[in-house]
């Protein structure tokens, strides 16, 4: 039993699913998605997420959609650890690396409602919104040499947030966010029989099946300013605050039909911390001509906070705590473009491009199938057209991914990889003004 206990121990120290290092998410908002830049100039209600100090930009009452789908396309190549070749069943190509796996689902989507309001004309601006800005998940064919690293897998968290902004002089305006979010997450894979050089599939299996939950509910806030310093220049910055959740859910391993008691469960219960860093963030955007502006913009994650993940376990004998190193570096982007609007032949009409750089927190040798995160860069266009009450825009973002070569992985089987990826991002847009 103790053995198998440490086998939980290792998947879940394994599993980044119910870690801190895929929820640094900026792609929501037309103008982020076709831009690049909204920090500097959050001109609808996607401010009360980027900076909710610009609602000073949105006057009278006004209600946004946008809906946003991430389409990512990963091709990796697995190599083989102690004992792969026997569980597999499969054996390495001529340059050592298993045939390619590709996730058989894979996607994100992206959606966002918001109502703002004027309230004191010219002076007070509020907003409510209700998004997503993470629901991820990945699948691989259950046959497939990536089985005992993910099945499927899944990460949501909708977020309800209520913001204001106050203009306290023409210059500039300040402006905060509160609400709560919601995180839940899921993990399935089968349990690797072999720990330290021991093989235990005489009493699990060679095919024990391990899925995980967790949910947790935390407060979320952000403050941010906005200024207008010159009439061609705007600027805004923001602070999103730290989040400390604790994610709670079940663990159960059904073991499979060649171990010892074929069907017999272990079941538990996990409680996992969970670290949403500190975020600073701002923009500049610059109207450098009647038609043409500039915008840039950086985004700075204190991942470095995440050091290690702690994990307390309940219900499974002899197991009753776990740490795993995670060293996460601090994340950063950078990001611009640039806007074209009020042409003469198309005065409804404004177009955007623009180009970004994301860079990885998360040290190669931590990586895991369920929560690749690799360093991007990517490219930005899209389209806006005003009618009578409404806005409407339409996007598209592709990232290419840098896929490190892992070769010293220190999850369990490790997952030692070559590959590489790019991501397809479409967002829609409708805004209305209400009155």
């Amino acid at each position: 039993m103790k053995r198998i206990a440490l086998v939980v121990a290792l998947l879940w120290c394994a599993s980044g699913v119910a870690s801190g290092g895929g929820f640094g998410i900026p792609e929501i908002g037309f103008r982020e998605t076709a831009m690049g830049a909204v920090l500097g100039r959050p001109d609808d209600g996607t401010a009360i997420y980027h900076n909710p100090a610009g609602l000073a930009l949105v006057p009278g009452w006004q209600i946004l959609l946008s809906t946003g789908l991430a389409l990512p396309n990963t091709e990796l190549r697995l190599a083989p650890w102690p004992e792969s070749d026997r569980f597999l069943g499969a054996t390495p190509e001529a340059d050592g690396y298993y045939a390619p796996v590709k996730p058989s689902r894979a996607f994100a989507v992206i959606p966002m409602l918001a109502i703002t309001g004027e309230i004191l004309p010219h002076r007070l601006y509020a907003g409510l919104a209700l998004y997503v800005g993470n629901a991820t998940g990945a699948q691989f064919d259950q046959g497939s040499v990536a089985r005992y690293h993910l099945i499927d897998g899944y990460i949501i968290a909708p977020q309800l947030m209520a913001a204001a902004s106050y203009q306290l002089r023409d210059d500039l305006a300040i402006g905060a966010a509160l609400g709560v979010v919601n995180m839940r997450v899921h993990g399935h894979r089968l349990v690797y029989p072999i720990l330290q050089d021991t093989d235990v599939s005489s009493i699990i299996g060679t095919r024990a099946d391990l899925q995980l939950d967790g949910e947790a509910w935390a407060p979320a806030w952000s403050i941010g300013a906005f200024g207008r310093p010159h009439p061609r220049i705007t600027w805004g910055a923001t602070i999103v605050g730290r989040i400390d959740a604790t994610l709670e859910g079940p663990v159960v391993i059904a073991y499979s039909d060649d171990s010892q008691a074929p069907g017999d469960t272990l079941e538990g219960r996990q409680k996992t911390s969970l670290l949403l860093p500190w975020t600073f963030e701002a923009g500049v955007a610059v109207d450098v001509s009647p038609n043409i502006e500039i915008g840039v913009e950086g985004r700075y994650w204190l991942y470095h906070q995440y050091k290690r993940q702690h994990s307390d376990i309940v219900g499974i004998f002899l197991l009753r705590e776990l740490d795993t190193p995670k060293n996460y570096a601090d994340s950063w982007q950078v990001s611009g473009g640039v806007r074209v609007h009020d042409l003469a032949a198309l005065p409804r009409v404004e177009l955007m491009t623009g180009a970004k750089y994301d860079k990885s927190p998360a040290p190669a040798n931590t990586i895991t199938l369920d929560q690749p995160v690799f360093t991007h860069f990517g490219i930005h266009a899209g389209v806006r057209y005003a009618f009578d009450r409404y806005r409407i825009g339409a996007s598209y973002t592709h990232y290419w991914y840098d896929v490190p070569t892992i070769t010293d992985s220190l999850t369990i089987p490790p997952t030692n990889l070559q590959g590489h990826g790019d991501n397809h991002i479409l967002t829609l847009s409708l805004e209305a003004k209400l009155r």
